[in-house]
């Protein structure tokens, strides 16, 4: 009798250190608060961000990525994780993001006005500001925005999203372009987010995906060299601009939009190659993710569509698999 409570003592001691060390383990995931889960949602890596999405929503855009290749819906976050001094996160005070805009010395700041943790629920309310030399603007507009929050699997994950403004329709300054210009930061660096991106949907088209892109680079291709056929394809794509239009949902479109004939679209740098003799007759698109992360998209005079995993387009258009449509 003696040696059996010796033995369930011992077991029980050794029980206990592995006991704790899994309720510390526990302790340390919950230890995050629904504000550093934020920062950690806007300010990290991928990886990161699609943590602190529902477990539903991540499966959901796992299937689009397998059904639509390059049409990621995170896609448009990744410059807010690549580089840039001018985009800050607190994980204390009343700032919660801000951005700098050098070049008008004037601060934007997402300000938390109240944080109501109710167990795995967290209400978290957000007002945009802008500041010029430390004094706080007077804008005609006020952005609010909650964040409603909740754990799962013990990880806070954002599960919606309220956005509301309100407009001072009764004063002359709402029709000034000026501060609508700066609260878009046009001028803004390119791989920060943008006062746009803060504000989500205002002031901002839709961007066509990646693989639609090289589509309608070929067609315009194809159109270009109808209209020079002494010249044939074109390896500029400033020159394919004006170069064929189309029609979705009642508005038109170009295939080509201004923003992408720049080369970089969409977190996309796109570059045209391969044109050579006195008419060209042959032609290489090519689309390679900007922080060489992720898949390369390649496409031809032949207008199929190819893709590699290793960000090349080098290795895409040697060994690219076929994209289905």
């Amino acid at each position: 009798m003696v040696a059996l409570k010796a033995i369930s003592v011992g077991v029980l001691l050794c029980a206990v250190p592995s006991a704790i060390a899994a309720q510390t383990r526990q302790n340390e995931v919950s230890l995050q608060s629904p504000r550093q889960a934020v920062v950690e949602m806007l300010n990290g890596s991928d990886d990161a961000f699609r943590k602190h999405l529902t477990v539903e929503i991540q499966h959901k855009i796992d299937e689009m990525q397998k059904s639509a290749p390059g049409s990621s819906p995170t896609q448009a976050l990744s410059a807010a994780r690549n580089g840039g001094n001018n985009f800050e996160a607190f994980e204390t005070g009343p700032v919660l993001f801000s951005f700098n805009n050098p070049q008008t010395r004037q601060r934007w700041e997402l300000r938390i006005d109240g944080d109501d943790v109710r167990g795995e629920q967290d209400e978290m309310q957000l007002s945009l500001h802008s500041v010029t030399q430390g004094v706080d603007d007077d804008l005609p507009a006020l952005f609010r925005f909650q964040l409603s929050l909740r754990q799962q699997l013990g990880i806070w994950r954002l599960n919606a999203v309220t956005v509301s403004a309100r407009l001072e329709m009764g004063d002359p300054r709402i029709l000034d372009k000026s501060w609508w210009s700066a609260a878009l930061a046009s001028n803004a660096s390119p791989d920060r987010p943008t006062a746009a991106s803060i504000v989500p949907g205002v002031g901002e088209k839709p961007k066509i995906p990646i693989a639609r892109s090289l589509r309608l680079i070929g067609l315009a291709e194809g159109l270009y060299a109808q209209k020079h056929p002494g010249m044939g394809y074109t390896c500029a794509l400033t020159e394919l601009v004006d170069i064929g239009r189309g029609i979705e949902d009642g508005e038109s479109y170009k295939f080509i939009p201004a923003e992408l004939a720049q080369g970089v679209y969409n977190e996309y740098k796109f570059s045209l190659r391969g044109c050579s003799g006195k008419t060209v007759k042959s032609f290489q698109a090519v689309a390679e993710p900007v922080n060489g992360k992720g898949k390369a998209y390649c496409s031809d005079e032949t207008r199929v569509l190819r893709a590699s995993d290793d960000a090349s387009g080098t290795t895409c258009l040697t060994a690219g698999k076929i994209v289905q449509r």
